[in-house]
C-alpha cells in the first residue's frame, strides 16, 4: 500500500471551507496546513493573542517586536479605506492576515502607506469581494500597484488581482516570477494569460474562479503546482501543464468539475492526496515517472450526504508494476477503504482507443471486427462452461483475439480453432472459472498480460506460439502445466521471470519440433541447447535437485521463492543469475562448482537456512548481496522507516585460500565471518592446517611401519644370503661330529 501521511479528517475539513464563498472561507480558516503532505508556500505570521489586541477608531492592531503597528482588523464600512501612516503614535509597517476579515465587506479601494514594510502571505486582500482597486503609495519601498494589482516593489511577485476588479482578461507581465497566496481568489476573469518567467505559485493562487475555462502555463518554469491552486474553478475545463513539472500538490485540482481530460508531463513525479477530487475525469494516463499517489488523488467524489465515494468506472492508465498500478488497487484496514479501479497499461490503452474507431458486427455470442481481409473477435457474450472458439464468423476467417475479449468470461475451458494467429494483450484476463486452455498451431504470438488473474487457470496449451508477452501468467496461482511450442524464441520481456509467482507449476513441456530457443528435461526449462537453466517450477516435490551436467548458467530467478528444495548440487554451473536462489527459505546446503565464474546479486537472499557456503574457487566474480543477506522488517532505518537487508545469523563463508581470495574480500566487505584455507573432505570443510596436523601423525606412524617391515625384509635377506647358509652347514657338520664321537665313546 501506498504510504502517505494520514490527514483525511483535515483536508476534507479544508475542502469544504475552501468550497464557500471567499467572504467566510478565510475568514474562518486561518491554519497554516492547508494540505495533506506540504505546508503552505508562505510561513504564516503567528496571530497575536486576543489581550495583545489594541482598537484605535475603526482599526485593531498589534505592537510588534520592533514597536511599530500591525494592522489586524478593520471595522469600517466605507468604499474608499485609507490605512493610516501612524496609529496612537506607532508606525503602520505591517498588514496582517485578519486585517480585512468581515464577513461585511464594503471597501472598493484600498489605500496603503509608504510606511507598509510587510503584508502577510496569507492573503489578507481575498475576502474583499467587492475590491475593485488597491492603491500603493509611491514613496513605499516595498510594494507597488499596477493598474489596481498590488506587487511587489521589483514586480517580481503579483500579491493580490483585486476580486472585483473589472476585465475579462488579464496578462501577468513577464518578469513576474511568483503569484503570491491566493492571488486570484475568486476573480471576474475569464482568462489569465501566464508569463514564461513564473516560477513559483502560491497556495489557492487561483482557486474559485467561476468564469475560467482554460489554464495554460506550459510556458512557464513551474516544479509544483501548489495546495488548492485551482480548486473549484468549476468552469475550468483544460489545464495545460508545463514539462518541467514535478509535482501537484493536496487539492490542487479539487472540485474543478468540467475538467474532463488532463495531459501529465514525463517528469512528474507526485500526486498528492486529493488532487483531482470530484472532478469531471473518468480516465487518466500517469507517467512512469510518477512514485507517489496519495489518498482520494483520484477517482473520488461526493455523494450527496457529503462523503466521499469512488467511482468504480474510473480508468487509470500506467505502467505495470508502478504507482499508478498500485494505486488502482490500493488498501486500508484502518481507513475503511479499498481502491477498486480498472488499471490498463499504456499499449492495451493504445490498442483499446483502435478498436473505438472500428466498426463492429454481431454473430451469435460473438462481436468481431474485420481488419486485413480476415476478423478480428473483440467481445464473447457466451457463458457456456466449455468454449470452443471458432475459426470463421459469417464465412470471415478469425485471425486475432482482441484485448479483453474474453475477459471475465465464465467458462471452465476455452479451446481456440485453428486459423487463429495473434492473442492480443488481455485477451482472457480474469476469468474466475477458466482451469484450461488449448492454443492451436497457427497462433503466433500471444501478447502481454494475456491470462492475467486466471487464478484458478490449472494447465495451458499454447500451441505454436512464437513469442509469447510480458505478465502473461501474472497472478495464475493454480497453474501445474504449461506447454510451449518447440518454435517459441522468446517468452516475457527482458528483466521478467513470467514464472516468479507461479507457486503450482509443476511441469514445463517444450514441444521436440522446431527451431526455437528452448527445450525441457524433467520438467525444468532449458535453452536450446540445455547450457542454461531457465527455470525449476517450484511445484516440484523434490527436496533434493543434482543441476544436470552440461548445465553452465542459472538464469535470473530460475529457483526463485522455492521453499521446498533443502539440497542443491551446482557442480558444473559457471554462472548463477540475479536472485537465482532468492527466497529458497528451506534451502541449507549448496554445492558450488571448482570453475564457477559469476555469482550475480542476490543470488542467495532471502535464503534463511542456509548458514554456510564453501568457494571452491578463489576468484569468483561475486556482487552484492549474493551471499547471507535476508530482509528484516524489524530493521529501524534513520529515516524512521522499518525494513532493510541484514546478516543471516551465524553465516559463514569457507574459501580456499586467506588471501588473494574473492570470497575473502565479499566476507570482509559484508561483515561475514570467513572460514579461510579450507579443503571440501567427505562433503565437510575442514581446514588445511587441521589437516597438516593430523598428517603429521599418519606420517610419523607411517615411518614406524616401514621401518619395521624394512628390517623383517632385512632380517629374511639375510637369513637366505649364501654365507648364512654355509655357516648353518658348518654347524650342522660340527654338530654331526659330535654326535659321532658321542656314539663312539658309548
Amino acid at each position: 500500500m501506498l504510504r502517505y501521511k494520514k490527514s483525511a479528517a483535515l483536508i476534507m475539513s479544508l475542502l469544504i471551507c475552501a468550497s464557500a464563498p471567499a467572504y467566510t472561507a478565510f475568514a474562518d480558516n486561518e491554519t497554516t496546513t492547508v494540505s495533506a503532505t506540504e505546508a503552505p508556500t508562505e510561513e504564516a505570521t503567528e496571530a497575536p493573542a486576543e489581550s495583545e489586541i489594541k482598537v484605535s477608531g475603526d482599526f485593531s492592531y498589534s505592537v510588534t517586536e520592533e514597536g511599530t503597528a500591525c494592522i489586524e482588523n478593520c471595522s469600517s464600512n466605507v468604499e474608499d479605506l485609507v490605512i493610516p501612516e501612524t496609529i496612537d503614535g506607532y508606525t503602520v509597517a505591517e498588514i496582517g492576515q485578519t486585517a480585512f476579515g468581515s464577513d461585511k465587506q464594503t471597501y472598493k479601494t484600498i489605500s496603503i502607506p509608504a510606511t507598509v514594510e510587510y503584508i502577510s502571505g496569507n492573503g489578507p486582500f481575498s475576502v474583499c469581494g467587492v475590491l475593485k482597486e488597491i492603491k500603493v503609495d509611491s514613496a513605499n519601498e516595498h510594494y507597488t500597484a499596477v493598474d489596481g494589482i498590488l506587487y511587489s516593489k521589483d514586480k517580481t511577485e503579483l500579491l493580490c488581482y483585486p476580486p472585483a476588479k473589472t476585465g475579462a482578461s488579464y496578462a501577468i507581465p513577464e518578469g513576474v516570477k511568483k503569484i503570491g497566496y491566493s492571488a486570484f481568489y475568486i476573480t471576474e476573469l475569464s482568462e489569465i494569460t501566464f508569463p514564461s518567467t513564473l516560477e513559483e505559485m502560491g497556495a489557492f493562487a487561483v482557486g474559485s474562479n467561476r468564469r475560467l475555462t482554460k489554464i495554460d502555463i506550459s510556458n512557464t518554469k513551474l516544479t509544483e503546482i501548489p495546495d488548492y491552486a485551482f480548486a473549484y474553478c468549476n468552469t475550468l475545463s483544460e489545464i495545460i501543464l508545463p514539462e518541467t513539472l514535478l509535482a501537484i500538490k493536496g487539492a490542487a485540482c479539487a472540485g474543478c468539475v468540467a475538467l474532463t481530460e488532463i495531459k501529465l508531463p514525463e517528469r512528474l513525479s507526485s500526486i498528492a492526496q486529493y488532487a483531482f477530487f470530484n472532478t469531471g475525469l473518468t480516465k487518466i494516463e500517469i507517467p512512469s515517472s510518477v512514485t507517489e499517489i496519495g489518498y482520494c488523488a483520484l477517482g473520488y467524489t461526493t455523494n450527496t450526504a457529503g462523503e466521499e465515494i469512488m467511482n468504480e468506472k474510473f480508468i487509470i492508465v500506467g505502467e505495470y508494476g508502478s504507482a499508478a498500478h498500485r494505486y488502482a488497487y490500493d488498501t486500508d484496514s484502518e481507513y475503511d477503504y479499498a481502491n477498486n479501479f480498472t488499471f490498463r497499461t499504456y499499449e492495451l490503452q493504445e490498442e483499446l482507443d483502435y478498436i473505438e474507431g472500428l466498426v463492429f458486427e454481431t454473430c451469435g455470442d460473438y462481436q468481431y471486427a474485420k481488419i486485413d481481409g480476415g476478423a478480428a473477435i473483440v467481445f464473447c457474450a457466451s457463458e457456456e462452461p466449455v468454449i470452443t472458439v471458432p475459426a470463421e464468423l459469417d464465412g470471415v476467417k478469425i485471425t486475432e483475439i482482441y484485448p479483453a475479449a474474453f475477459s471475465n468470461c465464465a467458462a471452465s475451458e476455452i479451446i481456440v480453432s485453428e486459423g487463429i494467429k495473434t492473442i492480443r494483450k488481455t485477451a482472457f484476463d480474469s476469468c474466475a472459472n477458466l482451469k484450461s486452455v488449448t492454443l492451436p498451431q497457427s497462433v503466433e504470438t500471444i501478447e502481454d498480460y494475456v491470462f492475467e488473474n486466471c487464478i484458478y487457470l490449472e494447465k495451458i496449451d499454447l500451441g505454436g506460439a512464437v513469442t509469447i508477452g510480458g505478465g502473461v501468467f501474472n497472478s495464475c496461482s493454480s497453474l501445474k502445466e504449461l506447454i510451449i511450442s518447440g518454435n517459441c524464441k522468446n517468452i516475457g520481456i527482458e528483466g521478467e521471470n513470467p514464472y516468479m509467482h507461479m507457486m503450482s507449476l509443476e511441469k514445463i513441456t517444450v514441444t521436440k519440433d522446431g527451431d526455437g530457443n528452448y527445450s525441457s528435461a524433467d520438467g525444468v526449462l532449458y535453452n536450446k541447447d540445455k547450457s542454461v537453466l531457465v527455470h525449476y517450477p517450484k511445484g516440484k516435490t523434490a527436496k533434493k535437485y543434482t543441476v544436470p551436467e552440461g548445465v553452465k548458467e542459472i538464469f535470473h530467478d530460475a529457483f526463485f521463492g522455492n521453499t521446498v528444495l533443502e539440497e542443491v548440487d551446482l557442480s558444473d554451473v559457471e554462472i548463477i543469475g540475479i536472485s537465482g536462489f532468492e527466497s529458497c527459505t528451506n534451502l541449507s546446503s549448496v554445492k558450488l562448482s571448482k570453475n564457477l565464474k559469476k555469482v550475480e546479486g542476490g543470488a542467495f537472499y532471502d535464503c534463511t537456512n542456509l548458514k554456510d557456503v564453501r568457494l571452491r574457487s578463489s576468484d569468483t566474480e561475486i556482487h552484492e548481496y549474493a551471499f547471507g543477506y535476508y530482509y528484516d522488517e524489524s530493521l529501524s532505518n534513520e529515516d524512521g522507516s522499518t525494513g532493510g537487508s541484514a546478516i543471516v545469523d551465524g553465516f559463514k563463508l569457507y574459501t580456499k585460500k586467506s588471501k588473494n581470495d574473492t570470497g575473502v574480500d565479499y566476507a570482509k566487505a559484508n561483515g561475514i565471518e570467513a572460514v579461510t584455507n579450507t579443503v571440501d573432505l567427505f562433503g565437510k570443510n575442514i581446514r588445511k592446517e587441521i589437516l597438516w596436523i593430523c598428517g603429521g601423525g599418519i606420517g610419523l606412524l607411517a615411518a614406524a611401519l616401514a621401518g619395521s617391515i624394512v628390517m623383517k625384509k632385512s632380517r629374511n635377506k639375510k637369513a637366505s644370503s649364501p654365507a648364512k647358509k654355509k655357516k648353518e652347514e658348518n654347524s650342522e657338520n660340527n654338530e654331526k661330529e659330535i654326535n659321532n664321537d658321542e656314539e663312539k665313546q658309548d
